[in-house]
């Protein structure tokens, strides 16, 4: 089984992602609060979609860098905080840094780069809004969870399109305060076109993100975006179900029973997909890293695969609890219900991602309180596994 970390530093320098891709930039790390950041000449303008919990700490360190960049979002409280305090980013970054933000109707002009980390929920009318302010050359990159990137083909174009996943997670704390909630060095991204072409457009566009951390191109676009999936549908999902942080779902072996179940029904969708996964965060949803046939096997892989993999991410609380705990509605038909969806049409039954879909419907519906959210390790069904140890992946295939 494989145990993995973040990425290997092994130069103050130099960071190297968990992606198995081959394009890297060399950049330093995050430094302490700086002098308000002079803007370059002649650099792409650049607008950053959803200034929440991710948007403001990307916006804030390629701000920090020098970009000529501006965050949108229609909340106004939001937007004059940042106009006044900056953003504050706490957690494992303590920084206070200056940003300009905007509300959607203050845009101005076009627009070379437009980064969306908006709810997918709403990428599309986010999009529709903005198409008077891009041109031919733009490129819109889009974050979120899930697949978006089948939205935002179809609104933008598809040349326009590029697609990517971050690495950290953060939570909104107050308006202009954002936790940073995974360690300082998981800061990065990873992105790619989605015919896996490395152009110079590419190049300069990973100029500009690389100020967040690091920045790395892939060729496999859909690869990290279904390795990124599985994140989000295991631990994410789980989260949202039971009302709590990562670290007591590693506490619990219940709870790391429905994380197995549910890797193992990501990796059968993606293997009939015929799609490789990209390493994520150390997490490769490959059937031979997460399968079992036996509780022995089944143990070997929650000890062994799973638990070492997310306990850097302990103290993180999935985006999909903060937004039941605000009373608002979820991404989970684009995250396990994407899984439910595609394996419908390929013929995999996934159990496991049905019911974490219906019980976070239901939170969403106030048909279940999220008070009340641990009980609903009773709603998940284990089959009973077999006896033999000595069953394997393979067996019985000829």
């Amino acid at each position: 089984m494989v145990r993995s970390r973040f990425y290997t530093r092994i130069d103050p320098q130099v960071c190297i992602p968990p992606f198995s891709g081959d394009e890297i930039i060399k950049i330093k790390p995050p430094s302490i609060d700086q002098k308000k950041p002079q803007i370059k000449k002649d650099n792409m303008r650049v607008a950053l979609l959803g200034a929440g919990s991710v948007g403001t700490i990307i916006g804030a360190l390629i701000t920090e860098g020098g970009e000529n960049i501006v965050l949108v979002d229609s909340y106004a409280e939001q937007v004059d905080m940042l106009n006044t305090h900056g953003v504050r980013i706490t957690g494992h970054l303590n920084r206070s840094l200056p940003v300009k933000a905007i509300l959607p109707e203050e845009m101005e002009g076009e627009y070379d780069l437009v980064i969306s980390t908006t709810k997918q929920s709403s990428l599309a009318e986010s999009l529709k809004n903005i198409l008077e302010h891009i041109h031919d050359q733009t490129i819109v990159l889009t974050l979120q969870n899930g697949i978006p990137e089948d939205i935002s083909k179809n609104i933008v174009g598809e040349k326009r399109v590029m697609g990517g996943g971050i690495e950290f997670g953060a939570t909104l704390r107050e308006p202009g305060v954002t936790e940073l909630t995974t360690e300082v060095s998981s800061l990065g991204i990873t992105f790619g076109q989605l015919d896996g072409e490395i152009t110079r457009k590419t190049r300069a566009i990973q100029s500009v993100l690389s100020h967040l951390g690091h920045a790395h191109i892939t060729k496999n676009l859909l690869g990290v975006r279904y390795s990124k999936l599985t994140d989000n549908s295991t631990f994410s999902g789980m989260s949202a179900v039971l009302g709590c942080c990562c670290e007591n779902i590693l506490e619990s072996y219940q709870a790391m029973k429905c994380i197995a179940y549910l890797g193992r029904e990501a990796a059968c969708v993606i293997d009939k997909l015929n799609i490789y996964p990209e390493k994520v965060f150390g997490l490769q949803p490959l059937l031979e890293n997460v399968d079992f046939k036996t509780k022995e096997e089944l143990d070997d892989v929650i000890q062994n695969y799973w638990s070492p993999l997310y306990w850097p991410f302990k103290d993180m609380k999935a985006s999909m609890l903060q937004d039941l705990e605000k009373g608002q509605k979820s991404e989970i038909n684009f995250i396990n219900g994407k899984f439910v969806e595609v394996g419908r049409e390929v013929g995999v039954d996934v159990p496991f991602m049905r019911t974490v879909v219906d019980i976070i419907t239901k939170l969403q519906d106030g048909e279940l309180k999220l008070e009340d959210a641990w009980n609903n390790l009773e709603y998940f069904d284990f089959p009973e596994l077999m006896p033999d140890k000595s069953f394997s992946i393979n067996a019985g295939i000829s």
